[in-house]
């Protein structure tokens, strides 16, 4: 394809230098550059892809992407354009003939549930013999193809790509995690969704979007700027998804386990690894925990009924339901007590993950709950003094450790987490609450001192195999670290 030809899909762009070379590719990395690609210059938090240019065209960059002003000492022809994420998606997705055009493309977005419900969606359609491809969190899953995740919605040239190769292994539908962040920086722009589901709103990614009100503007936007939406389906229940259900009046459907609407779930039964309810008279039965599992077994429902499938359809593809890595994961090692890996890292995910875990155990017994949970650096600190509130009062034991604390001391964000949690909880007789930095020392505690019929709840990093110090990141899975642990305690009383 011709550069000018290419960029004739990018209004107010102007072209500076002389050329028309053949594109052959589009690059947004300096160090995956080809020979003959298009090199689009993005601004990062931390670098600026202009920064970069001579490096690509050095590999063999034939053209540049660049925004507000033109580089200087370039020998290749430039893009000059207002928004080079705009550019990027919008060049991405001519230059592969507009993928999502041929694939039927659902959207999942909100606070929490996203990975769970994305997984359910996926399996009904998998069930019902309908190829789906997966974009989220976890990985980007193509056919028989699974890719690290890098986050939870990719580059616009990522999706593109990935939906191209989907178009490629005959996919019919991909189901796929949109973060606010990607809503904001245009990473979906140009993604023809069928369907948009709005899971919830609670307190995260404040330190990016400042307040609530940006924060579900922009996980608004899924519902109000793709024009060919056949599906818009709400958690009725959640305060912000009401508002929405407000906003957009006869164009979504609400889902539900308390308010009256199209899909609410009557005669609801919830115990450990059985879920049962009925939607419109229709019973299902899932094997999953938790009462948070049925609202995301609900979104999945509503979407995919809204889309054209059948009852029966659902009701088989959520009779298997499969255990979503990372998401109440349970880690068995010989021991005489329950362990499970869960990524809640917000105040509310936190509450629910409690809530369930007793749930397990039983209300009326005399085991415990023992929470083992951390704060990510550079991030939202607001939430946590609420995480440790929340911890402090749902469990019985809380050992309060280090997750990703990045460029911040670990010790600042303990203080932090500490602010939330009364200070007799913390020492004499009363005392239910720990600190352990270090995170497998703080394992190793919860783990030696659980007894038979506990559970121990460690949070916040679920399916992530890595623990960032500085800017480093180095491997590390809650899940290993639990069967080494498991392991040394288990020949110690051999």
């Amino acid at each position: 394809m011709n550069f000018k030809s290419l960029i004739k899909i990018v209004k107010g762009g102007r072209v500076v230098g002389k050329g028309d070379p053949i594109i052959t590719g589009i690059s947004e990395n300096s160090k995956s550059v080809q020979k003959g690609n298009l090199f689009v210059c993005i601004p990062g938090a931390k670098h600026n892809g202009r920064g970069f240019a001579l490096e690509a065209v050095d590999k063999g960059a034939k053209a540049l992407v660049v925004e507000g002003e033109v580089l200087r000492g370039m020998d290749v022809p430039q893009l000059v354009v207002r928004d080079s994420r705009e550019a990027l998606a919008l060049l991405a997705n001519s230059f592969y003939g507009e993928p999502s055009k041929k694939i039927k493309a659902i959207g999942v977005t909100g606070t929490k549930g996203k990975t769970t419900t994305t997984y359910l969606i996926r399996a009904i359609l998998e069930k019902a013999g309908q190829k789906a491809g997966l974009i989220g969190t976890i990985s980007y899953q193509v056919g028989k193809k699974t890719y690290e995740a890098n986050n939870t919605t990719p580059s616009s040239l990522t999706i593109v790509k990935l939906l191209d190769e989907m178009n490629r292994e005959k996919c019919k539908w991909v189901v796929m995690e949109v973060s606010s962040h990607s809503l904001e920086m245009k990473r979906v722009l140009g993604i023809d969704f069928q369907g948009a589901v709005f899971t919830n709103l609670g307190r995260d990614h404040l330190d990016f979007h400042k307040n609530f009100t940006s924060y579900f503007h922009a996980k608004r936007r899924l519902f109000t700027e793709f024009k060919n939406l056949q599906a818009r389906v709400v958690n009725a229940d959640d305060v912000y998804g009401q508002k929405l259900l407000k906003e957009l009046k006869t164009k979504a459907v609400g889902y539900s386990i308390k308010a009256p609407c199209a899909y609410q779930a009557t005669q609801v039964e919830h115990k450990p690894g059985l879920l049962k309810f009925v939607v419109q008279g229709n019973a299902f039965e899932v094997p999953l925990t938790g009462l948070f599992n049925i609202y995301n077994c609900l979104a999945a429902i509503a979407v995919l009924k809204e889309l054209g499938l059948s009852w029966t359809e659902l009701q088989n593809g959520l009779k298997n339901a499969p255990a979503v890595p990372g998401r109440f994961e349970e880690v068995k090692a010989g021991q005489d007590f329950t362990v499970l890996v869960d990524y809640a890292h917000t105040s509310d995910a936190l509450k629910q993950a409690l809530m369930a875990s007793r749930e397990i155990i039983g209300k009326k017994t005399n085991f415990r709950v023992i929470s083992v949970f951390g704060c990510g650096g550079d991030r939202d600190r607001t939430k946590r003094p609420l995480m440790g509130k929340v911890s402090s009062q749902l469990a019985d034991v809380t050992i309060v450790t280090s997750d990703n604390p990045r460029t911040e001391d670990p010790k600042m964000i303990l203080e932090d987490v500490l602010r939330g949690i009364p200070r007799p909880l913390l020492q004499g007789e009363k005392k239910r609450v720990w600190v352990e930095e270090d995170r497998t020392k703080a394992i190793r505690l919860a783990l030696s001192n659980a007894q038979k019929g506990d559970l121990v709840l460690i949070a916040g990093k679920g399916h992530e195999t890595y623990q960032i110090i500085g800017e480093t990141k180095h491997h590390y899975d809650d899940r290993e670290v639990v069967k080494d642990i498991l392991k040394t305690l288990r020949k110690k009383h051999v």
